[in-house]
């Protein structure tokens, strides 16, 4: 097999129909913009970024110092084990400070260096007991970034963490069915304490307990709420939404799936805030595979949603735009197996609010939920989609890929217009493209599947393309377990101009 055959065997080009392409071409016109202001602590330093609304992002900004709020660790379990990967990608050392918070336990404070073009990995556990354990890293005089690992029995899981607190955190998704573990953990790295309201949905009603209500998470500690202990035991669907009265928080969700359909375990930082529009770079209708999209609208207006897929397994299929209601306050479940045009094979997904004339759309919050099945054996993935605004021509990855894997890296094009990616990892003589990922093409308003090739070395991951996309990560589960997890990579913003 030549190069140009071997390229192309890891595309899978496709085209929108032109009802879809007019669609997909007005949502990138469309501009969120927010203003964040900066609050400042004796415990910690907050960066001086301003992310796109909802997830986490790497500016390009010039500052002094760059946090990283990653969302908790299991701690009580022997057989788990968890860590921050801390990425420089620059030519010069950093120092960081690494402030690890628990339950009903002091802070426990580390000093790392992190030489040029490394990683550094810093074990969460040790020094520290407490049944969650969350962590604040402080970059001083650099650039860099992190993300949280965990090692478990059930599923290795990778997770985001966020660039700042936010008063307003969501979960789509939620389950507790056959007593599987849903633990939302609440961090609160301030000195002054935290007033929550937390409520949640299920597929029958909302709930707003009143020992939630006015909720204090005590100065620098860690809170985990067990949603089935509060009232959600097993059920299908729980999604919740945590309100700050006073001050903010970081919120994640530790999730250990036991059966009725799922199993594995995954951990995720939640949504600070919504959108009116969800990318999701992977969407897969295959043998044994199961594919459901969790929207919750937590607002006081039903919301009419456009489903588009970008088809990613025969070029000259059309699949029309999918419709449906996604009720005020509610949790709405959309299989997309219901839809017959759907084709085998892998997909992207496109979920958007359509509002009325002059009206601003309005928003909600997506998960996606992917059971993979191989004989006995079950993978469970959950994914939180890239919000509109996060399209990006540069992401990286901190903590890398799954190397030897055929669909480690999945690149979803934003434009209708032609591209081209390459695929680089940080190491000693800096940024290098891997051998083979060298101007991948990417198909205008198309999906492209990237195996990474086997034997690479741990390292940061850097997808450069010449026109805006969302890139995602499969992960292998590790311990032989069948499946994979998935986890966006982080966005560069603004999005750097092509050629620069």
């Amino acid at each position: 097999m030549n190069e140009n055959q071997r390229l192309a065997s890891v595309q899978n080009r496709t085209h929108l129909s032109i009802r879809q392409l007019a669609v997909f071409v007005l949502s990138l016109l469309i501009v969120g913009v927010m203003v964040l202001i900066n609050q400042r602590d004796t415990a910690v330093i907050e960066s001086a970024i301003s992310p796109v609304p909802v997830m986490p992002v790497v500016s390009l900004d010039q500052r002094i110092s760059t946090s990283w709020f990653c969302p908790g660790v299991p701690g009580n379990d022997g057989t788990i084990s968890g860590s921050i990967i801390i990425s420089n990608p620059s030519d010069a050392d950093f120092n960081a400070t690494v402030t690890r918070l628990g339950v009903g336990v002091s802070p426990v404070v580390t000093a790392v260096t992190v030489a040029a073009r490394s990683q550094a990995v810093v074990n969460v556990k040790e020094g520290i007991e407490s049944s969650f354990i969350s962590t604040i890293v402080e970059i001083l005089g650099g650039v860099g970034t992190a993300e949280q690992f965990i090692n478990h029995p059930a599923g290795n899981s990778v997770a985001q963490c966020a660039n700042e607190p936010a008063t307003d955190w969501y979960f789509a998704d939620g389950f507790t069915g056959a007593d599987s573990l849903d633990h939302i953990v609440l961090t609160n790295p301030y000195s002054d304490s935290t007033v929550v309201d937390v409520s949640f949905v299920t597929t029958e009603s909302t709930r707003e307990p009143s020992r939630l209500h006015g909720f204090v998470i005590p100065p620098r500690s860690v809170i985990a709420l067990n949603m089935a202990d509060e009232g959600a035991r097993n059920e299908p669907v729980v999604a919740v939404e945590v309100h700050a009265t006073a001050g903010k928080l970081v919120v994640g969700r530790s999730q250990h799936y036991l059966g009725d359909g799922r199993l594995g375990y995954t951990m995720a930082l939640g949504a600070s805030g919504l959108s009116s529009e969800w990318w999701f770079a992977d969407g897969e209708k295959l043998d044994g595979s199961t594919e459901q999209l969790v929207i919750l609208n937590p607002t006081r207006s039903d919301a009419t949603l456009s489903v588009m897929f970008v088809n990613g397994a025969n070029p000259d299929a059309q699949i029309e735009p999918a419709s449906l209601t996604a009720p005020a306050g509610m949790v709405t479940l959309f299989d997309t197996r219901s839809l017959p045009n759907v084709p085998t094979g892998r997909y992207g997904i496109i979920v958007s609010t359509i509002g009325d004339p002059g009206a601003e759309a309005p928003g909600i919050v997506v998960e996606q939920v992917i059971n993979r099945r191989v004989g006995n054996s079950v993978g469970t993935s959950v994914v939180l989609g890239a919000p509109m605004g996060s399209t990006s021509t540069v992401w990286v990855a901190p903590s890398g890929v799954s190397s030897g894997t055929d669909d480690a890296i999945l690149v979803l094009n934003a434009t209708p217009v032609d591209g081209t990616i390459t695929v680089s990892q940080i190491g000693p003589a800096g940024e290098v493209a891997i051998a083979g990922l060298e101007s991948v093409l990417l198909p205008a308003s198309g999906l492209v599947s990237i195996p990474v090739p086997d034997g690479i070395p741990n390292g940061e991951i850097v997808v450069r393309a010449t026109v805006p996309v969302v890139v995602q990560r499969m992960l292998l589960r590790g311990h032989e377990l069948t499946g994979r997890s998935a986890v966006l990579a982080l966005p560069t913003v603004p999005s750097p101009e092509v050629g620069s």
